[in-house]
């Protein structure tokens, strides 16, 4: 006999990538501070239980997403030109994983510009985050030959890193007809260049 109440059990399998382009588009008509998890969840029509087990947090709707790319960037290091300069082969590198990383470059501009407009988000950087620097770090301590603690790869990975950051936001606040990739190699570049003046 019929109980009147919904299917029990667990609810069906959500198309994450879907269900962050819905609700990354809520953060964006409502505003990232003043949007609440339960707001999100009620717009693209999911429980809060089930947006958070996509997402923990609200920041990870934003920064979420990057996780396959850590893979990418270890392998990527693991066989870099070691011909080329730290820098251009960083460049290298950084380049074969945005070839990997296919994603609507409309959606991508949404994301970085709000984590680089938004304090809140810049603050709460993600796991894969710290691990891209983790990253940066071991590769320019293995071609200095010194430790990954040292203070050369350490502020050598950081600086890098940092100039990767500025150009991502610096093409997300403008209407650029380049890539995000081709952004961050004019940026890493430039570095070189500054670096060997």
């Amino acid at each position: 006999m019929a109980t009147g109440r919904g299917r029990r059990g667990r609810p069906p399998i959500v198309d994450i990538v879907d269900l962050r382009r819905q609700a990354i588009g809520v953060v964006l008509d409502r505003g990232y501070e003043q949007v609440t998890m339960a707001d999100i969840a009620g717009e693209v029509g999911v429980s809060v239980r089930t947006l958070h087990r996509y997402f923990p947090s609200k920041a990870d709707i934003v920064w979420g997403g990057i996780e396959s790319s850590f893979e990418a960037l270890r392998a990527a290091f693991e066989t870099a030109d070691e011909r080329l300069s730290v820098i251009e082969a960083v460049r290298s590198v950084v380049m074969s994983v945005f070839d990997q990383q296919v994603e609507d470059l409309a959606l991508t501009r949404i994301r970085l510009r709000l984590i680089a407009t938004v304090p809140e988000l810049q603050a709460s950087r993600s796991e894969t985050f710290e691990r891209w620097r983790e990253q940066l770090v071991a590769y320019v301590a293995r071609r200095l030959g010194e430790p990954e603690d040292a203070i050369t790869p350490v502020a050598a990975g950081a600086a890098i890193q940092a100039a990767m950051l500025r150009a991502l936001a610096w093409w997300a606040v403008r209407e650029e007809d380049a890539s995000p990739a081709d952004v961050v190699a004019q940026a890493l570049r430039g570095l070189e260049k500054v670096a060997s003046l």
